[in-house]
Formats: structure tokens, sequence, C-alpha cells
């Protein structure tokens, strides 16, 4: 089961790319998964056919993906502020994308500009 705390160890242990694409584990996505997911290669590219075209999600650039990830249920697609999971099961795929904190620069300035009553 994916759990914050599993989320967030992938978004630090996934800090930065491969040197280059052959260093990801591809493969696995191809094993792993049902075909329903159609995963695909085209180019530099890959391609997720289990998720609309009209997302940004359906093809992502193999050099801006930090690392493929394989859990119990699912497979993870790291990348550098989102996670795609890939459903092992079915063609099921949700995405966590990573929310920045604040900077303690525009906390000062939100707390200067927004005194407390």
């Amino acid at each position: 089961m994916v759990t914050k705390k599993v989320i967030d160890t992938i978004y630090k242990t996934c800090k930065r790319r491969p040197a280059s694409p052959e260093e990801l584990d591809i493969a696995l996505l191809f094993e792993q998964l049902p075909l329903e997911h159609a995963i695909g290669i085209d180019g530099d590219s890959l391609i997720i056919g289990s998720i609309p075209e009209s997302s940004p999600f359906h093809s992502l650039p193999l050099g801006h993906i930090h690392g493929i990830i394989d859990f119990d249920d699912c497979v993870a697609v790291a990348l550098h502020s989102s996670i795609v999971f890939l459903d092992k099961e079915t063609d099921r795929t949700s995405v966590h994308i990573r929310q920045e904190r604040p900077s303690i620069i525009d906390r000062l300035r939100y707390n200067l500009s927004n005194p407390e009553p």
C-alpha cells in the first residue's frame, strides 16, 4: 500500500534523474503491467495508453523520469514533482502531484501582509 510516508520516500530517493534513460528499469513496465495500460516507447517518450491523450501524463519524456519503482500492487514512475502509479491488476492509474511548500520569505511576506487581529 502506498502511503504518504512512502510517497515522501520516493521523492527523496529519486531526487535526480539518472545519467541516461538506459539506466531506468523500463523493462519492469512491460513485465509487471497488464496489456490494458498499453505501455510503449515512441522516440524519446514513454507512452501510457491508459491515460487520455489530453493529459500531460500520457506521454512522458524519458529524460524527465527519475525512477521506476516496483510495489506489490503497482509500479510507480517518479518525476521531479509528480509520481504516476500504474496498477498491476487493472488499467487504473493515479497521479500524485507534489505541493511545493512556501519559502520562508513567502511565509514572512504573508504574515506581514495579513496581521492577526
